[in-house]
């Protein structure tokens, strides 16, 4: 019989199911802060458990196939998370100087660029590995 041994990534595969992406709806408390502590519109990178969706339908089973996908995809989600999270701080700077308002909305970049990045990345590995 082989002996096999887990790692702490397994376990913690093993206790996640496929309901933790019900985590994403966390997101909308950020809509409750939007006129308050500038630091609370970061309830809105819980955006990013709706990853768990595609994550998922992938399985539990990883091969070179698998990894390769995911660092393919993984360049391709973070370059456009970087390169929105660029984009909108240009953006936001001709909008306003006011400072507060520059503070809330770079935060408010920050959390929906990194969900987006995480859901892309999720999203676009299941693409490529299930070759569409």
């Amino acid at each position: 019989m082989a002996n096999i041994t887990l790692t702490k990534g397994d376990l913690l595969m093993k206790k996640s199911n496929k309901l933790t992406f019900l985590f994403g709806f966390f997101g909308f408390l950020g809509i409750k802060h939007l006129d308050g502590d500038p630091l609370s519109l970061i309830w809105f990178a819980f955006f990013a458990q709706f990853s768990h969706i595609w994550w998922s339908k992938l399985g539990d089973y990883e091969d070179e196939r698998l990894i390769a996908n995911k660092r393919r995809a993984g360049n391709t989600a973070l370059y456009a998370g970087l390169l929105i999270v660029f984009l909108s701080t240009f953006a936001i700077r001709l909008y306003t100087v006011n400072l507060l308002v520059i503070y809330k909305l770079q935060i408010l970049a920050i959390a929906l660029s990194f969900a987006f990045a995480m859901n892309l990345w999720a999203f676009l590995t299941y693409k490529f590995d299930a070759g569409y």
